[in-house]
C-alpha cells in the first residue's frame, strides 16, 4: 500500500493541482461574463466569486467517486421534479403549497431513482444515454452563456473524470484505454464544434445589434468584420481547448485513480 501511495509523484501532484484550478477559474470567468455582459449586473465581481466557489465545489465532487455518482446520476431526477413541481404550483397557489409540491417532487424522484437506476451502476450506464445527456447539457450551457463556451469546458472535465472512474478497475490494455479516451475527447469536441457553428450562425444573423451592444458595454470599436473574426477565432480556440482539457483530465485522473484503486485491493 505504501508503495502505491508513493507512486503519486511530484509531477502527478502538480498536474492534479493545475487541473483542479481549471474549474474554479472557468467558473469565475463564466460568472463575470454572465453578470457583466448578459445580465448587466452591478456586481460582476460578486458573481465571479460565486462562480469560483461553484468551481471549487465541483472539484470536490469530482475527487470523490461516490459523490460524483450521486450528484450526476441519482440527484438530477429528484432535482428536476422538485423544480418543475414548485414552478407549476406557484402559478396558482401560495409559496407554501409550492414548497410542499417541491418536497413531494423530491420523494417521487427518489422513487424513480430506485425504479430506473438501482440496477444500472453509473459507471456502467448505457453510452447512448450518456451521449444524449451530455449533448443536452452542452446545448443548455451554451444557450445560457450566449454561445460563449467557457462553461462547457467544465463539461469536458466532467467527461474526462467520468472516463477515469469508469475504467479505474478495468483490465484493459493501454492501447484500448487510450483509444477509449480519444473517442470521448473527440466526441466532446465535436459536440462543442457543432454547437459553436449553430450559435455562431445565430450571432451573425443579428450582427448589427450585437456590435452596437458590445461597443456600448466594452467601449471597443467592434465592427462586423471584427465580430466575425472573434466568432471564428474564439470558436476555433475553444474547440482546441475542449479537446485537450478533456483528454488530459481523463489521462491524469485515470493514472491517479488506478494508484488509489491498487492501494485498496
Amino acid at each position: 500500500m505504501e508503495t502505491n501511495i508513493r507512486a503519486i509523484d511530484t509531477r502527478l501532484k502538480i498536474s492534479l493541482t493545475l487541473m483542479a484550478l481549471v474549474m474554479p477559474v472557468a467558473g469565475a470567468v463564466s460568472g463575470w461574463y454572465y453578470a457583466f455582459l448578459i445580465s448587466e449586473s452591478d456586481y460582476p465581481l460578486f458573481v465571479a466569486l460565486a462562480g469560483f466557489g461553484i468551481g471549487v465545489l465541483l472539484d470536490v465532487i469530482c475527487y470523490y467517486g461516490d459523490l460524483f455518482s450521486f450528484v450526476f446520476y441519482k440527484l438530477p431526477i429528484p432535482l428536476v421534479l422538485a423544480v418543475v413541481s414548485y414552478t407549476a404550483v406557484s402559478f396558482f397557489a401560495s409559496w407554501r403549497m409550492a414548497v410542499s409540491a417541491a418536497i413531494a417532487g423530491v420523494f417521487v424522484g427518489v422513487v424513480f431513482d430506485h425504479a430506473l437506476l438501482i440496477d444500472k451502476p453509473f459507471y456502467l450506464a448505457r453510452k447512448r444515454v450518456l451521449i444524449i445527456v451530455y449533448m443536452l447539457l452542452s446545448f443548455i450551457l451554451l444557450g445560457v452563456m450566449m454561445g460563449v463556451p467557457v462553461s462547457n469546458f467544465l463539461l469536458g472535465i466532467m467527461a474526462g473524470n467520468y472516463y477515469s472512474l469508469r475504467y479505474e478497475g478495468a483490465v484493459l490494455s493501454k492501447e484500448r484505454l487510450h483509444r477509449n479516451l480519444l473517442v470521448i475527447s473527440v466526441f466532446v469536441t465535436v459536440v462543442l464544434l457543432m454547437s459553436e457553428i449553430m450559435f455562431g450562425w445565430l450571432l451573425w444573423q443579428d450582427a448589427s445589434n450585437i456590435t452596437d451592444y458590445l461597443r456600448q458595454t466594452t467601449g471597443l470599436p467592434i465592427t462586423k468584420g471584427r465580430l466575425m473574426t472573434m466568432i471564428l477565432g474564439f470558436g476555433a480556440l475553444a474547440v482546441v481547448i475542449q479537446y485537450f482539457i478533456t483528454y488530459y483530465t481523463g489521462k491524469i485522473m485515470l493514472r491517479y485513480r488506478k494508484i488509489k484503486y491498487r492501494s485498496t485491493i
